[in-house]
């Protein structure tokens, strides 16, 4: 995770809010999980990369931080939701 750009607004995306800093806010059946960059909080177990782009964004329960997930390149997003 990173954290957004000035006037990074990505197009229908939006944040999702950890509101206990001991429970993530997403968590699937993937390999990864995400983290804050400013205290390392769990922000998303266990998801697969796929899910993880750049739309995604969590502001974290403990510090506040708005995060973005970052895209690594190779992955298909589009399979995430199924759409081309």
């Amino acid at each position: 995770m990173r954290r957004p750009r000035e006037g990074e607004v990505p197009f229908d995306g939006g944040t999702a809010i950890q509101e206990d800093p001991d429970k993530p806010v997403f968590r699937g059946n993937g390999e990864y999980d995400y983290v804050c960059v400013a205290c390392g909080n769990v922000l998303a177990a266990s998801m697969p990369p796929e899910y993880m782009n750049r739309k995604v964004r969590v502001r974290c329960g403990r510090c506040r931080t708005v995060n973005v997930a970052v895209e690594e390149p190779g992955i298909d997003y589009s399979k995430g939701f199924g759409r081309r």
